[in-house]
């Protein structure tokens, strides 16, 4: 009887665990692959739930000597055809105005600027700790859930797939 109860238990613990995982964890998985093959899945790739409108980051650390290729994939049906994706470089340093540190922000790369594309490839001339933000534009509400007064749902699923390799030496 006892052992019945304490499988019982551990039956009912592993299904809430999987429950409490978010179905949009795992969406990186679902991005397309660099061509080339020397690229590996970084552990640093993620999946997340976003709400439309409201930016969402990804810290990473990106090292010295390594290529990177970031790209990304969402739910179109509620994120829309395209998402807003910055790369951003955050720095502390001293302030200008009085005592302490602040943090500084500088815009690396941002998707806005190369016709919305959903990957960058690029090299890390120095290690540094880096922000991938993705912001979800929606999709354009359907007049008729307007006039019943029905919301339309604001949160979709959102895939980073970080891939790595080591900078190829070329030239002389």
């Amino acid at each position: 009887m006892q052992m019945r109860s304490i499988l019982c238990a551990a039956a009912v613990a592993m299904a809430s665990l999987a429950m409490a995982q978010s179905p949009c964890s795992d969406f990186w998985k679902s991005a397309p692959r660099a061509s080339d093959v020397r690229f590996k899945v970084n552990g640093q790739s993620k999946g997340a739930s976003v709400q439309v409108g409201v930016p969402t980051e990804l810290n990473i650390i990106i090292y010295k000597g390594q290529d990177y290729r970031i790209s990304f994939v969402y739910d179109e049906k509620i994120i829309g055809d395209h998402i807003v994706a910055r790369i951003i470089e955050k720095v502390r340093q001293a302030k200008k105005n009085g005592p302490g540190f602040e943090d500084v922000t500088k815009v690396i790369w941002d998707n806005q600027d190369h016709e919305m594309a959903d990957a960058v490839e690029f090299t890390a001339t120095s290690t540094k700790r880096i922000a991938v933000e993705v912001t979800a534009p929606g999709v354009p509400e359907d007049p008729k859930n307007a006039k019943k007064g029905g919301k339309a749902n604001d949160i979709g699923c959102v895939g980073i797939l970080i891939e790595h390799m080591p900078t190829p030496v070329v030239g002389f």
